[in-house]
């Protein structure tokens, strides 16, 4: 059965004395380790695209296969991360919130961290250039979908693709449910709105049991090296048991 680690990732940068929701960043020092270790070991580090076709049985991976994605698109992505999947020529997924491009993630006072200032349009529009980095929708106002009316969750899931699209004259085929809150209905609204794929924070490798549109992750956390990659990307794999599995992923008739 093919699988992919789906490694998630946050604030890159030069963070100190993190105390709190520590998967919320990462240091860029132990983030470049993490990079250089992929490419070292030679993991086939893949873009979402390719992952969601190899879990369809589309397209077959060699070895073990690995694709990379942020949430929220904060400008310390352009900052410190981007120059290190260019070097090492990774390609990744940065899921974006498209109300508040170039503004804030005000969010984070709910938590009582300190917002960080997110990517414009303009930053986006050369991040994606080179074709490495693509951009998926994390909804429009970072809201916990399960908890607000059917009407706005729906808005939340489709308009945000289409203010994506417009705004990067490109497809936008992948959604990051914020906090990871989602349920049947907004999985199938994603799924009616066109995605191809959606990540959350249920813990493991997606596999092609899952269904494409709930797929597990693997949290990168603040003080985490290269041997603490080394074991989420082969021992934290999570009980498929416990992971929502609503519809499997099937190759296309």
């Amino acid at each position: 059965m093919p699988s992919v680690s789906i490694l998630m990732y946050h604030q890159v940068g030069e963070f100190s004395d993190v105390k709190r929701l520590k998967a919320n960043y990462c240091h860029v020092r132990h983030f470049a380790a993490h990079m250089a270790f992929l490419r070292m070991a030679r993991y086939q580090v893949v873009s979402l695209d390719t992952a969601v076709k190899a879990l369809k049985g589309e397209v077959e991976l060699s070895g073990h296969a690995v694709a990379i994605t942020f949430d929220d698109g904060y400008e310390n992505f352009y900052q410190y991360a981007y120059p290190i999947l260019q070097r090492y020529q990774l390609p990744a997924t940065v899921y974006a919130v498209a109300g508040l491009l170039g503004q804030s993630s005000d969010w984070l006072y709910e938590d009582k961290l300190t917002p960080a200032p997110l990517m414009s349009v303009e930053r986006m529009r050369e991040v994606q250039h080179n074709g490495l980095i693509e951009f998926g929708s994390h909804a429009i106002t970072h809201p916990r979908l399960t908890q607000i009316s059917t009407a706005a969750m729906q808005d939340e899931v489709v308009r945000s693709k289409q203010l994506l699209e417009d705004a990067l004259q490109r497809p936008v085929d992948h959604i990051c449910y914020p906090y990871g809150d989602h349920n049947e209905a907004v999985v199938d609204a994603a799924r009616a709105a066109g995605y191809a794929s959606g990540t959350t924070i249920v813990k493991g490798i997606a596999t092609a049991a899952h269904d494409p549109l709930a797929l597990p992750r693997k949290a990168m956390s603040f003080n985490e090296g290269r041997y603490r990659l080394w074991r989420n990307l082969h021992f934290k794999n999570g009980d498929l048991a416990k992971n929502i599995v609503l519809q499997p992923c099937q190759e296309s008739a």
